[in-house]
């Protein structure tokens, strides 16, 4: 029996890694620019020639705080190997700030692709674009992690709880 709630544990641990790291869903991201900040996540779909199709979080940079809600390429007929991430309450070309980036997809997770400009910008204030710190913010760090599907949790638990189960009956 004692073999059998291990392998039942064995084969719950290899799927939890595979659904912690589902090539379709929900990422969160966390991104550093020279001067400014954005956390919030993203849902990427390997199917879509886009790559990201929704994105949600908060922007915060020196000019302003923003809601990030619009992935700007689902409006561009001609797919980018990049996506522009920025805010529907705007009044400069749809956006007044937002940010590029280039997915990288490794197989079981995202990476960006840091040769290329994965830069910040924000049209709201003019003296900090005029002086160039919210033209092209350079990226410095950032991280993505895939969230769990909420099923993934639930089967963890129960994973958790039938390990524990011939413990009880032993300590009785």
């Amino acid at each position: 029996m004692k073999k059998l709630y291990m392998m039942f544990a064995l084969a719950l641990s290899l799927f939890s890694q595979s659904a912690l790291a589902a090539h379709i869903g929900w990422y969160q991201l966390d991104a550093t620019w020279r001067d400014g900040q954005f956390s919030g996540q993203f849902y990427y779909d390997a199917a879509s020639p886009f790559g990201i199709t929704k994105v949600t979080g908060t922007l915060v940079d020196l000019a302003q705080t923003t809601n990030i809600d619009k992935v700007w390429n689902l409006e561009n007929p001609d797919p980018q190997p990049w996506v522009f991430l920025a805010n529907t309450t705007a009044d400069q070309g749809g956006q007044n700030a937002g940010f590029y980036l280039t997915l990288v997809d490794l197989g079981a997770t995202l990476a960006l692709d840091t040769t290329v400009s994965n830069n910040l910008y924000d049209w709201s204030n003019d003296a900090y674009f005029n002086l160039a710190q919210l033209d092209e913010s350079p990226l410095q760090s950032y991280a993505i992690n895939a969230i769990p599907l909420p099923g993934t949790v639930l089967l963890m638990g129960v994973g958790l709880l039938a390990m524990r189960a011939p413990r009880r009956r032993k300590q009785q």
